[in-house]
């Protein structure tokens, strides 16, 4: 009573008790409005992770070939550049990578079977037995 923990049930104190319930209640929803919230970003970034991970294991089984015109030996007329890998991969494979993920320290200008080492997140498992995620990419003649 001096605290006003417990009150006489007197219509004088009904105001009181009525204001009390309103203020306690707002506090009760918020907090599990901000919980689902978090539930919510939680499951959004298991799926991107999972996304992640097919596109990943896609991009690791998978096969890019390229079909280039050449001069003379196996030299092409051109080298293959990473800009022109990233629209082969979203051309060919369907998946749609960005070119800081492709390490590439020079263009290609030789035919062959080359394996691009990729950089993504480590949030992502590795394949059993690789260190790293590769991209197999194949050039081939025209």
């Amino acid at each position: 009573m001096p605290k006003m923990l417990a009150v006489p049930n007197i219509d004088k104190f009904a105001l009181l008790i009525r204001e009390q319930r309103k203020l306690y209640q707002r506090q009760e929803e918020e907090v599990v409005k901000k919980v689902r919230q978090e539930d919510d970003n939680a499951r959004q970034q298991e799926k991107k992770l999972k996304e992640y991970q097919t596109a990943a294991k896609r991009l690791d089984n998978a096969l890019l070939v390229l079909r280039r015109f050449i001069s003379v030996g196996n030299e092409l007329r051109s080298p293959v550049t990473k800009d022109e890998i990233v629209s082969e991969v979203a051309r060919q494979l369907n998946i749609n990578i960005h070119p800081d993920n492709l390490h590439m320290p020079s263009p290609m200008a030789s035919l062959g079977e080359f394996e691009l080492p990729l950089r993504l997140p480590r949030d992502i498992p590795r394949p059993e037995g690789k260190l790293q995620w590769t991209l197999t990419v194949k050039i081939r003649r025209k």
